[in-house]
């Protein structure tokens, strides 16, 4: 898949007492960027597997005119086996970086990891953060994680719903100009925790109760979750 984007941002009205580091990219950027998504996938079913697997490589280069000149890469992959009986066993990971050509990377446009990519944490829950407002700054490197067991549940068959128990890893880092003032580090972050999937008529409706095992002291978690469609 091949797609154009042209894109206006504009960072304005910043509550008071905001990072500095948000503060300082107040204002309206222009991005022109090109981008590729190659996928491979060999899943029975896209939303809700059984065997199979899938592995798909994302590039996004912006410099196409516009105001940002950046690289963005990303690379994940999947595979899901039947132990018996619709017991369904995944281990799914990605990674990705962005880097600027001749320029810091602003904040919109580096990675953000917790939520659905990283249960347990909420969403932008880690990564690099300001260490006096404790905003989340976004970083430009991250690797992401799962191992997962889907089963079946007493309820009847035809109402799509199935349990789950699953553990999560991921880390995200790096931000350019840093100093004193923004905490980052590449610490690996975990949790562990139990699920259900509907497969409802409007789509697949997770939800999910996670526990961290490893993070840091600035991370923000989230033991509830609720989220609508594929996590990969």
């Amino acid at each position: 898949v091949l797609r154009y984007t042209l894109r206006q941002d504009d960072i304005s009205n910043i509550r008071q007492g905001a990072s500095r580091f948000v503060i300082e990219q107040e204002g309206k950027t222009l991005s022109s960027s090109v981008a590729q998504d190659i996928i491979y996938d060999r899943r029975d079913d896209r939303f809700d597997p059984t065997e199979g697997y899938f592995i798909r490589l994302g590039n996004e280069f912006a410099g196409l005119g516009g105001d940002l000149h950046y690289v963005r890469n990303r690379l994940g992959g999947g595979v899901y086996y039947s132990v018996v009986d619709d017991w369904i066993v995944s281990l799914t990971a990605e990674v990705g970086y962005v880097v600027g050509l001749g320029e810091q990377v602003r904040i919109q446009n580096r990675y953000s990891v917790g939520g659905d990519n990283l249960r347990g944490f909420a969403s932008s829950g880690i990564g690099p953060r300001d260490r006096i407002t404790r905003d989340a700054l976004g970083g430009n490197q991250y690797y992401t994680g799962s191992a997962e067991m889907t089963f079946p549940t007493p309820f009847p068959k035809e109402l799509g719903l199935r349990g789950s128990v699953f553990a999560d890893v991921g880390s995200l880092w790096h931000v350019e100009g840093k100093d004193v003032d923004v905490v980052d580090t590449a610490a690996l972050r975990a949790s562990v925790g139990v699920g259900a999937l509907w497969r409802s008529p409007f789509g697949p409706i997770r939800i999910s109760v996670a526990k961290p095992i490893l993070k840091e002291s600035f991370d923000r978690t989230e033991i509830l979750r609720f989220s609508f469609g594929s996590r990969f």
